[in-house]
C-alpha cells in the first residue's frame, strides 16, 4: 500500500485541525465521534469466505479502479469482496476504512480501522486513520472536541512509539497538542518534524505562527529564519516574515523580502502591491512609482494599486496627478473612503488645508454612527481635521477635537496629548500648555514629543532659561537626535541669545547630523541678526543641492522683499515656491508682500487676500493687509487689519510695533473726525 503524506504547509485553523492525506473530504459528518457499531448476527454466523489472496487481490484492485471512477458505493462493495477472501489483512481493512470514510460511514470506517490495529498493531497506518477521523468529526461543543483530540493524540502518541521515524504523527501532534493549549509539547512535536524532514520549512512556519499570534515577533522571526533556512524561497515564509518586518516598521528588510519573493513568485500582482507599500512605507517614492506605473499598464483597474500610486506621486509632490487619480476613484465610487481620505492628505501636504478640512469633515460625516470597524479611521480623520483646523489658525476648534478625542478615552494615546499640548502652546493658552506639558514630560521621559513641546512652551511663556535646561537633559540622554538640537537652538533664538543658538548647531555639525536642518537653522539665526550676506549665502548652498526646496525658496524670497531689495528676484523665488506648494498661505503673503514693495498694489491685494482666506489667523498676514490699506488710503481697513493683528499676535516685539502703527492711525482718525 501507498502511504499517504500529509501537505504540511497547509495551516489548520483552531477549533477543527484538518490533517490532510489520501482522506477526501467526507460529508454527512456526526455530531459526536463516531463509537463501535452493533454486532451483525447474520454476518456473525455467516460462513467465513477461505482464504485466497488472488481473490482478495483481484477484487481490492477493482475497488481502485471504482474509486478512480468515483463510483464510491461500487468501491466499498469491492473492498468488502476483497476483505471476505482476506479478512486477516489490515492493509484491506484500512483501506475499506477510508473508503467508508469517503462514503460517510464514520462507524463502519473506525470499526474497520481499529480491527486493523488489532491485527497489525505496529503498522502505523491504522492509527494515523483513526487518529484523522477524530480529527474530522470533533463535535460542536468544547468538552466533545477535546475529547476528540485526546483520543486523536492517543493514536499518533502510538505511532510514534511504533513509527518513530514517520514524521507524519509529529506534525499532527505539533498542531493537536496547540489546540489543546500545550505549546510545549506541539513546538518539541514541530522540531522532532523538522529534523526528520529537513528540507521542510511546515514545522518552522507553524511555530512561527503561534509566536506571531502571540505577539512574539522576535520569536516569530527566529523561527522563519530557520524555515528560509530549509526552504530560501519558500512563498509562505518569505510573505509572513516580510509582513511582520513591515508591522515592526523594518520597512527596509521587509523590501528585500518582498522583492526576493517577486523573483519566486514571477508577476505577481498581490506580491507587487506589497512590496510597492514597503517601498512607500520606506519613503523610497520614486521605485514605489516606477513599480505601480507597471501595475497599472496591467491591471488598469485595480483600486488597490491606484491608491498606491496615488501615495507615491503625493510623496513625490506629484500633487495634480495624485488629484486626478484620486478623482477618477471617487467619480466610480463616491463613498471609497481611502480614495477620499488620501484627496484630504493631498490637500493637507500642497498647503490647502481649507479643502483639507472641509474631506475630513465629510470623513467623519460619512463615518457617523458606523460599526466598531470605523473607529480608528475616525480616529485618524479627526486628527487631520483638527492639523487643518490649526494650519487655518483655528485653533479653538482643534482644541474642542483633540479635547473630545481624550475625553471619552480613559487611557489616551500620548500622541494625542502632544497634540493637544502644541495646540494649547499655538492658541496662547500657555497655563494650560505648561500644566499638561509638564505632567506628561514628568511622566514619560523617553517620550522626546512632551520633552520638545514642553520646552518650547516654556520658551513662548519667556522662560527661556528653564526651556534650555529641559533641552540639555534630552540632549545629555540621547546626543544624536538632530531634534533636540534644533528645537534647543529655537530656543536661544526666541530668548535673542544668538551666540548660544549658533554654537548649539555647531555641536550637532560636528557629530555630522542632518546638514541640511542645521543649514537652515543657521541661516534664520543669521537672518534674525540681521547678518542676510550669511543667511542668504545657507540658503543658496540649500537651493544648490535641492533647488525644489519650497520652505527655502520662501524664506529667501521673502527675506529680500522684506528688505525691499532686489525685489524682482524675490518675487522669482516666492513664485518657484508656489508652483510646488500653489496653496499655501504663507507664500502667497510673501508674494504678496513682495508685491506691496513693488508697488504693485493690486497684485499684493489679490495674494495677501487669498493667504488670510488660507490662513485665518496669522497676525502678519493681517499687518500686511494693513500695510496695504493705509497705503491705499482706506483708513477703515487698515485699522480693522491692524486690530485683529494686535488681538492674535504671538510675538511680543512684533505685536508692539503693529500697536504702534495702531495708535499712529487711531489718533489721525480722531483728528479726521473732530
Amino acid at each position: 500500500m501507498t502511504r499517504c503524506l500529509p501537505k504540511y504547509g497547509l495551516s489548520f485553523p483552531l477549533g477543527v485541525l484538518l490533517l490532510v492525506c489520501a482522506l477526501a473530504a467526507a460529508g454527512g459528518a456526526q455530531e459526536k465521534p463516531p463509537s463501535s457499531a452493533p454486532i451483525d448476527l447474520d454476518k456473525e454466523l455467516q460462513d467465513s469466505a477461505p482464504t485466497d489472496r488472488a481473490k482478495s487481490y483481484y477484487h481490492y484492485s477493482l475497488s481502485k479502479w471504482y474509486e478512480e471512477k468515483g463510483d464510491v458505493n461500487r468501491a466499498v462493495g469491492e473492498m468488502h469482496n476483497a476483505l471476505k477472501y482476506n479478512d486477516a489483512s489490515a492493509s484491506v481493512r484500512v483501506a475499506l476504512a477510508e473508503l467508508l470514510e469517503k462514503s460517510g460511514d464514520m462507524q463502519g470506517a473506525l470499526v474497520e480501522a481499529q480491527e486493523a490495529a488489532r491485527i497489525e498493531p505496529k503498522n502505523p497506518e491504522p492509527h494515523w486513520l483513526i487518529a484523522n477521523i477524530y480529527f474530522r468529526y470533533q463535535g460542536r461543543d468544547r468538552a466533545s472536541m477535546r475529547d476528540s483530540l485526546k483520543k486523536a493524540i492517543k493514536e499518533l502518541e502510538q505511532m510514534r512509539q511504533d513509527a518513530p521515524e514517520d514524521e507524519r504523527s509529529y506534525f499532527a501532534l505539533g498542531q493537536a497538542y496547540l489546540e489543546l493549549g500545550e505549546p510545549d509539547k506541539a513546538i518539541a512535536a514541530y522540531e522532532k518534524f523538522q529534523t526528520l524532514v529537513p528540507n521542510s520549512d511546515a514545522g518552522y512556519v507553524a511555530i512561527a505562527e503561534y509566536y506571531e499570534r502571540l505577539g512574539d515577533h522576535d520569536k516569530a522571526i527566529d523561527y522563519l529564519n530557520k524555515a528560509l533556512k530549509s526552504q530560501p524561497d519558500a512563498p509562505k515564509s518569505l510573505m509572513m516574515l516580510a509582513k511582520i518586518y513591515s508591522g515592526l516598521d523594518k520597512n527596509k528588510e521587509a523590501v528585500e523580502l518582498y522583492k526576493k519573493l517577486l523573483d519566486v513568485t514571477g508577476d505577481n500582482l498581490a506580491v507587487k502591491k506589497q512590496l510597492a507599500a514597503a517601498l512607500l512605507d520606506s519613503q523610497e517614492f520614486g521605485e514605489a512609482r516606477k513599480l505601480l506605473e507597471e501595475v497599472e499598464k496591467t491591471a488598469p483597474t485595480d483600486r488597490e494599486s491606484q491608491i498606491l500610486l496615488s501615495r507615491a506621486l503625493l510623496g513625490l509632490k506629484e500633487y495634480d496627478r495624485a488629484k486626478e487619480i484620486l478623482n477618477g476613484i471617487l467619480e466610480d465610487n463616491p463613498d471609497h473612503l481611502e480614495a477620499r481620505f488620501y484627496l484630504g492628505t493631498v490637500y493637507e501636504q500642497n498647503g490647502n488645508p481649507s479643502e483639507a478640512a472641509k474631506i475630513f469633515a465629510q470623513l467623519l460625516e460619512q463615518t457617523k454612527g458606523s460599526a466598531e470597524e470605523h473607529k480608528a479611521n475616525r480616529l485618524v480623520f479627526q486628527q487631520h481635521l483638527a492639523a487643518a483646523y490649526q494650519d487655518l489658525g483655528e485653533n479653538d476648534k482643534a482644541i474642542a477635537i483633540y479635547e473630545g478625542i481624550l475625553k471619552s478615552d480613559p487611557d489616551p494615546n500620548p500622541r494625542l496629548l502632544f497634540f493637544l499640548i502644541n495646540a494649547y502652546r499655538l492658541n496662547h493658552q500657555l497655563d494650560k500648555a505648561l500644566a499638561l506639558g509638564k505632567q506628561q514630560w514628568e511622566k514619560n521621559r523617553a517620550d522626546t514629543n512632551f520633552g520638545l513641546v514642553y520646552a518650547r512652551t516654556l520658551a513662548d511663556a519667556g522662560k527661556t532659561k528653564e526651556g534650555a535646561e529641559v533641552l540639555q537633559k534630552m540632549l545629555q540622554a540621547d546626543p544624536s537626535n538632530v531634534d533636540i538640537y534644533v528645537n534647543l537652538s529655537q530656543v536661544y533664538l526666541q530668548g535673542k541669545k544668538y551666540a548660544e543658538a549658533e554654537k548649539i548647531l555647531r555641536r550637532a555639525e560636528d557629530r555630522k547630523l542632518d546638514s541640511e536642518r542645521l543649514k537652515f537653522q543657521l541661516g534664520t539665526i543669521y537672518e534674525r541678526q540681521k547678518d542676510f550676506d550669511r543667511a542668504e549665502s545657507l540658503f543658496k548652498e540649500l537651493l544648490k543641492e535641492k533647488p525644489k526646496n519650497a520652505i527655502v525658496l520662501n524664506y529667501l524670497g521673502y527675506m529680500l522683499a522684506d528688505r525691499g531689495i532686489r525685489l524682482d528676484e524675490a518675487v522669482k523665488y516666492v513664485e518657484e515656491a508656489l508652483t510646488l506648494e500653489p496653496n499655501n498661505g504663507a507664500y502667497l503673503d510673501s508674494l504678496g508682500w513682495a508685491f506691496f514693495k513693488l508697488s504693485q498694489l493690486d497684485k499684493a491685494e489679490e495674494y495677501l487676500l487669498k493667504a488670510a482666506e488660507i490662513v485665518k489667523n496669522d497676525p502678519v498676514i493681517q499687518d500686511h493687509l494693513g500695510d496695504l490699506y493705509f497705503k491705499t488710503g482706506d483708513l477703515q481697513k487698515a485699522h480693522d487689519f491692524w486690530s485683529k493683528s494686535v488681538t492674535i499676535g504671538t510675538e511680543p516685539e512684533d505685536t508692539q510695533k503693529v500697536k504702534e502703527k495702531l495708535d499712529r492711525l487711531q489718533d489721525t482718525l480722531r483728528k479726521q473726525k473732530h
